[in-house]
């Protein structure tokens, strides 16, 4: 779709030159905004919606912001966080994971990624060992708390769900889904069946209706073809990251 044309349901009037519309009381034109095709435009905004786009100088005149040719783009998304485990790097010693810690570590990574235009964060939480489920619990506070502002989504992320080992994985990650992980996560890499792993996963993710988004280093290509396949129907809901293993691949 073209950057001057805003989805379907957020146009009220039809955009291009229509400088002769009234303009809405709380309207406001970005002027001189330059679009990813390289065209500078006027774009009003009224009722936190994209109302008209037209040419410099076109749209009903009033409250303006002049964005002297600076790149004008939807907001981003950040699609692989941890926002609970942020901004720890000058702790000395253990990183603490109290449920206020994580709470406040998590809203104020999401805030910063929001000042820097990100109104979607998708933030990936560890589940199980010593913490449990405490740590996703803080979590989805701090989603609570900074609804309205950002769309936080959070990864529920086992680490092993095969074997003997792997039952309190899948127990505490089916408890993680009521709770209200909106993603089921986790490790095939680091389990000792990674192909298990993944199928425990996808599996829950089908009996659940969730999204899927499995961390591995994708170096592998049989194991990424092999993912795709077991992915099936589910594929248009599962992503795979941060894969840095591309990198050394031909």
């Amino acid at each position: 779709m073209p950057e001057s044309q805003p989805p379907e349901s957020h146009q009220q009037q039809p955009s291009g030159n229509d400088g002769g519309a009234a303009a809405g009381p709380t309207a406001l034109v970005l002027g001189g905004a330059r679009l990813a095709d390289g065209r500078t435009v006027d774009v009003r905004l009224s009722g936190g919606r994209i109302e008209a786009v037209g040419t410099t100088g076109s749209l009903v005149p009033g409250p303006r912001l002049d964005l002297g040719g600076y790149l004008l783009l939807p907001a981003p998304a950040e699609p692989h966080a941890h926002c609970d485990t942020a901004l720890t790097a000058d702790i000395a010693g253990p990183v603490p994971h109290t449920a206020e810690d994580v709470q406040r570590r998590t809203t104020e990574a999401a805030l910063l990624h929001l000042g820097h235009g990100a109104t979607a964060v998708r933030t990936h939480v560890r589940i199980g060992g010593v913490h449990g489920l405490r740590s996703l619990e803080a979590v989805l506070e701090a989603r609570h708390s900074l609804r309205g502002l950002i769309d936080l989504g959070a990864v529920a992320v086992p680490r092993v769900l095969t074997g003997a080992a792997g039952a309190d994985g899948l127990a505490m990650l089916r408890d993680a889904v009521g709770m209200g992980a909106s993603v089921v996560g986790g490790c095939p890499d680091l389990d000792p069946d990674p192909t298990g792993h993944a199928e425990a996963v996808l599996d829950l993710a089908a009996r659940h209706g969730c999204a899927v988004d499995l961390h591995t280093d994708g170096d592998d290509p049989a194991r990424l073809a092999r993912l795709a396949a077991m992915a099936g129907g589910l594929r248009p809901g599962v992503t795979i990251g941060p894969c840095g293993g591309l990198a050394r691949l031909p």
